[in-house]
């Protein structure tokens, strides 16, 4: 068995740096959900940089709440505060980091700002204001935007679908710049999910597996393409048996 020691923690008896462990709790856990809003398949550009925004302005809102002590969205603060503790919540210092969480919000996801427009246009082209969009996309635009058939089947679910649906010889510049925003990487999810499956598959059993092979493998595992099986079995030739 484990010998168990007895050793003294002094900060669990330091009233201050509970505060300090509990206000850090909350705005972890914040932080938290957004990462897991950012993860994933399929996410978007513009479904990232909405997240992005709206997490700006819940700080924002924390940041004018906690200078009132007001605890409302932060439970584990909250809590500790209805114990009446010792000492006085440290406004000062927990103000501080979150004034620091929200300049290096702004200097990480400057670029998302700086692009807001082409983003959204991307995110819907029918909303878009044509005097603010590049002239290579204002003649497209004022044909898209006035295509009743093209609204209706318009839906921000699908947008991908949407996009490669349209005329090429019509809206060559809006699909340029739509295949550009779809294919930008918002996130390393990707990336991690593919080394993630190359290890499951590259394993020392595996003696004859070759770069080619490995190639198909991780292709097999990361796409969402799901194979037209009748087709490429039709397309086979039978061979006659002898």
């Amino acid at each position: 068995m484990a010998k168990r020691l007895d050793k003294t923690v002094p900060e669990l008896i330091d009233p201050e740096w509970k505060w300090h462990l509990a206000f850090l709790t909350d705005v972890t856990e914040m932080l938290n959900s957004l990462n897991l809003q950012l993860q994933g398949q399929g996410k978007l550009i513009c479904d990232m940089y909405s997240h992005i925004k709206a997490f700006e302005v819940k700080l924002a809102l924390l940041l004018e709440q906690v200078k009132k002590h007001n605890f409302i969205h932060l439970p584990a603060t909250q809590n500790l505060s209805a114990e009446n503790p010792a000492v006085p919540f440290p406004a000062e210092k927990c103000v501080e980091a979150l004034e620091m969480l929200k300049a290096q919000f702004g200097v990480r996801f400057r670029e998302l700002h700086v692009n807001a427009k082409e983003i959204r246009l991307f995110q819907n082209p029918f909303v878009a204001d044509i005097d603010e969009v590049q002239p290579s996309y204002q003649f497209e635009l004022a044909e898209l935007q006035n295509c009743d058939v093209l609204k209706d089947a318009f839906k921000p679910n699908s947008l991908i679908d949407f996009y490669a649906a349209l005329p090429n010889d019509t809206y060559p510049n809006i699909k340029k710049h739509a295949m550009k925003m779809s294919t930008l990487f918002g996130s390393t999810y990707i990336c991690e999910q593919t080394f993630s499956r190359m290890k499951l598959q590259k394993t020392p059993m595996r003696s004859r597996l070759t770069d080619e092979h490995l190639h198909h493998c991780l292709r097999l595992a990361v796409t969402r393409m799901e194979p037209d099986i009748q087709l490429l079995t039709s397309q086979m030739q039978a061979h006659s048996s002898h």
